[in-house]
């Protein structure tokens, strides 16, 4: 039994029309869940919630679509800054004796795939320290971010990666001239 016919009505009409419970709620004055009482048996009532669901798919997947666009191009643009970036501090360490330690180390055994953390995957212990040293001094990479195990370091930084990456083959370039 409805109490105020012209509530009713006046919600009906919105539900019909295509608005959320929450939404006529705002409009007419009702709690949201006495409109759920009212409409949720009604088949009409049905239908608006199955195209509210398939409107806010369309929506969501329009927006997340957005999202990933925007968060691409601010990757991309901190890619571009690291690898400036790199380009500098290379010509600055390039002399460095542990620099050129660490950075060959990974060239020859860590993973170099760009979508994969820093790794090393190495049995050896010595390695791993002259790895971990490098890690923290050239890449400022904090000891807690570090995790070691027995044969594996690893680090989830793309943008220090693509610096990384980036060291590798200008070493090899470097070696390639002399």
């Amino acid at each position: 039994m409805v109490r105020d016919a012209e509530k009713y009505a006046k919600a009906r009409d919105f539900r019909k029309r295509g608005f959320t419970y929450s939404e006529i709620s705002k409009v007419v004055g009702v709690s949201p869940s006495t409109i759920s009482l009212w409409f949720s048996k009604q088949s009409f009532s049905k239908k608006v919630r199955i195209d509210n669901e398939k409107r806010a798919r369309k929506d969501n997947v329009k927006r997340i679509s957005l999202v990933n666009k925007t968060r691409s191009k601010e990757r991309e643009g901190h890619y571009r800054e690291a690898v400036k970036a790199a380009g500098t501090e290379f010509k600055h360490y390039k002399h460095l004796p542990h620099f050129v330690r660490g950075v060959v180390l990974y060239a020859s055994v860590g993973d170099m795939s760009l979508h994969r953390p820093i790794r090393l995957p190495s049995q050896k212990e010595h390695l791993h320290k002259i790895f971990h040293k490098f890690l923290q001094e050239f890449l400022g990479i904090e000891e807690h971010k570090i995790y070691n195990t027995d044969d594996i370091t690893v680090v989830n930084d793309a943008v220090r990666k693509k610096k990384l990456v980036y060291w590798c083959d200008l070493i090899c370039k470097h070696v390639d001239k002399v």
